[in-house]
Formats: structure tokens, C-alpha cells, sequence
């Protein structure tokens, strides 16, 4: 089960994921932002991963083509609670994508 609870500060969205990501939630995480995306106008994303029990790793293809909606959306993107491994699977994107250790140092990477 996933549960998400979602938060906005200063323009920025707050995404907090519970329990298990895998292949019987991804969509649920997808659907989600998709209505965050294209009926609710957000371009800046903070995903906190880190109270998940479970990552599959298999739904990073599904997650990448997540992110790229979003990046081709002019959006950004910030992600706290991945591990090194995630890191290298999800990869990189220059000034759109941003690794931190605490959601409250979102803030130095995203301006609005």
C-alpha cells in the first residue's frame, strides 16, 4: 500500500510517500502527479522518499518517464531520501533535478 500526503509551501509541493512503491502503486504515484501536472498547473516538486518501506527497483522506467513529463513541463524537481544506488538509476538532470538530504533545503534549489 501507498499512502501519499501532499503539502504546499511558497509555491513548491511537497510530496511525502508511505509504505511500499512498487509496480501495484507506481500508477497510483503517476495518476497523482499527472492531476498535479496538467490540472493543477505545479512545475515544482519536493518527493519524499524516505518514510517508504519499499522501493522496487524495477519502477524507475515508469518514474523516469514521470520526471520527464515534468522537466518538459518547465518543471523541476527535488528528491530527498534516495540512496546512492536510486541516485545513479534515476540519474541526472542539470538544473532541473536536485538530490538533498532534508526537504527543507528544497529551498536552495528551487526559486520561484
Amino acid at each position: 500500500m501507498l499512502k501519499i500526503t501532499t503539502q504546499v509551501n511558497r509555491g513548491i509541493i511537497f510530496i511525502r510517500l508511505e509504505g511500499n512503491l512498487n509496480s501495484s502503486t507506481i500508477n497510483t504515484f503517476y495518476d497523482e502527479l499527472n492531476y498535479l501536472l496538467y490540472k493543477q498547473g505545479i512545475h515544482y516538486y519536493v518527493l519524499n522518499f524516505k518514510n517508504l518501506d519499499n522501493i522496487d527497483q524495477n519502477i524507475f522506467t515508469k518514474f523516469q518517464n514521470i520526471l520527464t513529463e515534468i522537466f518538459l513541463s518547465c518543471g523541476q524537481v527535488v528528491m530527498c531520501g534516495v540512496n546512492k544506488l536510486q541516485k545513479r538509476v534515476i540519474g541526472t538532470s542539470k538544473d532541473k533535478l536536485f538530490y538533498v538530504n532534508e526537504e527543507q533545503d528544497a529551498f536552495k534549489y528551487l526559486k520561484i
